[in-house]
């Protein structure tokens, strides 16, 4: 049976989430090493052969400004042939997400312009995060609440809005833009707990509690890193366990980034102090599980920040492999 958890067609999201120190502030994002474009390129196989490959081309292009990430602007790579038979590539943008601090620094609105506009909202108690609002034309989609011990995040409660449940497909992919999900959640397989979400809320609807879906995920630690992140609502479990790298991750402290996943926007690393190699997720629903596992591979510079991080999957007769390139100011 063609991969569930870790296929394309249904990307999960994965957790990683860094300590404050007394130098740091949750929202704060002062990398050593700034990345100026991100690019990608992917192969998919049948039967080991070639059955469809994408060019590598610019996916992201990074503007900063005095030291501070001012805007990214996503793309998506448009392949076609030329009246003369040959093969052109364009790209075409996307969405442009902006971002706006406040005097220390730390991120205190992110809004994406697309499809529809997303603005995300986050409020402090003292150096941490306590609180993220998320509205769409105006309305409220969804709310985090944002738990804290020895400096590191515990626990959130996500607290969904009376049209959650109602986003389309494109809707949902833009929201994963703004999700502050991504403060916790490392997202490389990202729209899978989006998708899981939203399933509880239709089922919280269907329930007569829509508009107060709430939602409780735990975490627990090992050093700088979270090593398992559960949480279950109305017969549905997720669990989430992570293997890390030790080396320098350049989203650390970033809550918002994402990467183009066959032109599904996909939240990326934020607050983890190091890159996820191994991944593996369960969910539980109606009591039937499954379970799935990915490894990442990376490529270094000198200064041990990744410049490479690529996906290699098989299921059946099928195969996917995928490469994200990092390049640095």
């Amino acid at each position: 049976m063609k991969k569930i958890l870790f296929s394309v067609a249904t990307i999960a999201l994965l957790a990683s989430v860094s300590s404050c120190t007394e130098k740091e502030m949750e929202g704060r994002y002062a990398p050593k090493e700034k990345i100026q474009a991100v690019y990608q390129e992917q192969t998919s196989y049948y039967d080991g052969e070639v059955l469809y490959q994408e060019p590598k081309f610019k996916s992201e292009e990074w503007e900063w400004r005095k030291g501070l990430l001012d805007h990214i602007v996503y793309f998506e790579q448009n392949v076609y042939e030329s009246p003369d038979g040959s093969e052109v590539s364009e790209l075409e943008v996307l969405y442009t997400q902006l971002f706006t601090y406040d005097e220390d620094s730390r991120l205190v609105k992110s809004e994406v312009l697309g499809f529809v506009n997303l603005v995300a909202k986050y409020e402090y108690d003292g150096k941490y995060l306590k609180t993220v609002t998320v509205m769409e034309n105006g309305d409220l989609l969804v709310s985090y609440q944002f738990n804290h011990v020895d400096k590191k995040i515990v626990s959130f409660d996500l607290t969904l809005g009376d049209d959650f449940a109602d986003m389309d497909e494109k809707e949902m992919q833009q929201f994963q833009r703004v999700s502050p999900l991504r403060f916790v959640l490392n997202a490389e397989p990202a729209a899978k707990v989006a998708a899981a979400t939203q399933v509880c809320a239709k089922r919280a609807a269907k329930a007569g509690s829509k508009g107060s879906t709430v939602l409780h995920f735990d975490m627990s630690w090992d050093g700088d890193n979270v090593a398992r992140m559960a949480a279950n609502y109305m017969g549905a479990v997720f669990q989430y366990d992570f293997v890390y790298d030790g080396k320098n991750s350049p989203f650390n402290n970033l809550f918002e980034v994402v990467n183009m996943v066959d032109n599904v926007p996909v939240p990326y690393m934020a607050l983890s102090k190091s890159n996820v190699t191994k991944a593996t997720v369960t969910e539980t629903w109606d009591g039937e599980s499954e379970t799935e596992t990915e490894e990442f591979i990376y490529t270094y510079n000198s200064k041990d920040y990744p410049t490479s991080k690529t996906t290699d999957e098989s299921w059946e007769r099928n195969r996917f492999v995928q490469t994200f390139y990092y390049e640095y100011e």
